[in-house]
This record gives structure tokens, sequence and C-alpha cells, in this order.
């Protein structure tokens, strides 16, 4: 067994040293922030899989037998999932990630699809609301329901990090008098990426 510390937990104890330093209130402040936070990661991961069965009863799906998967890749995935619904506070984002846990279990997760599934978890961690939302302006199934009210460069700035995903990609036009249009279309791997956490 492992016993150093990682860097997180470097991390959280030189916040809390800090915190204590602040003259008068300081113990309390740190043991009020490290308990509070504690307490709230806690319940997020309880209410996420409270939230997660009653979707999956009354959905009334069925379930493949857990001997499906291969267990390190899947136990692998949980472990991940466990750490961005304790931070996440997005209830949107919440059942995004229901969807990804529940066509997790649909599917066998094996070694062969693991970094696929690990990428879409790790992008829906980092994505904002936004940028799905402008993800979905591009898949015909959803682009009528997607409203985008934001200010243009933001959606160019969203854009951009969709690409860098690999969601969404450029074609580049060009016309007479040299002048060079690009265009975005969603990615095969984009629509499987909206398909594995929306629905």
């Amino acid at each position: 067994m492992d016993d150093k510390l990682s860097l997180k937990e470097k991390l959280e104890i030189t916040v809390q040293t800090g915190l204590q330093l602040i003259p008068y209130v300081g113990g309390a402040l740190s043991t009020a922030y490290f308990s509070t936070k504690q307490e709230k990661r806690f319940k997020r991961v309880e209410s996420y899989y409270i939230e997660t069965a009653d979707k999956i009863n009354q959905l009334q799906l069925q379930l493949p037998p857990i001997n499906i998967h291969d267990e390190d890749s899947l136990t692998s995935l949980i472990e991940h999932l466990n750490d961005k619904i304790e931070k996440e506070h997005s209830d949107k984002k919440r059942e995004y990630f229901k969807n990804f846990f529940i066509n997790m279990l649909r599917t066998p997760t094996l070694e062969n699809n693991y970094d696929e599934r690990r990428i879409f978890l790790e992008a829906l961690s980092d994505i904002t609301i936004l940028e799905f939302n402008v993800l979905l302006s591009f898949s015909e199934e959803h682009k009528a329901k997607t409203i985008l009210n934001n200010d243009d460069d933001v959606i160019v700035g969203a854009k951009s990090r969709l690409e860098m995903f690999g969601f969404l990609e450029g074609q580049y036009m060009s016309f007479l008098g040299g002048t060079t249009v690009k265009s975005l279309l969603i990615t095969p791997f984009g629509k499987k990426f909206i398909n594995f956490c929306l629905e």
C-alpha cells in the first residue's frame, strides 16, 4: 500500500493550514470549510446513486449481468465518475452523468472501449452546459430544441474547445478572390458522445 500523499491531498492540507493562519477565525473557518466540503461531496454522491437507481426503475431498464463487464475497467470508470460527481454542482450535468453511467452499464465496459468511455467522462466533466448546448446545435436530432442566447465570443470559444475534444471538425472552402471560409460539422465521435451522455 502506498501511503504517500497525493498532490490533491497536499493541496488540501496547504489550504487547511492556510485557513487556520487567519487571525481569530482561522481555526473555525478551516473546520467549517472542510467539514462542509466533505459533507457536500458525500451527499452529492449519495443522492446521485439514489436518483440514478430511481431513473433505472422508472425507465424499467433491464441491465445485463455485471459479469459481462471487465471488472477492472468498470471499477476504474466508477472511481473516476465518483470523483466527478463529488465536485459537480450543476443538476443538468449530474443528469448527463446519470445517462453516462446507465449507458456504461447497458453495454459491456471492456478494455477495448475503456479509453473511449474515459475520454467521454473526462470531456463531460470538463465541458460547460453552454458547450454541450453548442454541440447539440450541430446535431440534426437536437438542433431544433437548442437555444443559444450568449455572446458571440463565448460561442466561438465553446466551438474551439469542442473542436479540441474532437466533437466538431472544421471544413474549409476557398472562393475566388482568395477568401477561405471555415464551417464546422459534428463528428461521428461527437454524435457518439451525445448519444452516450444525453440519452
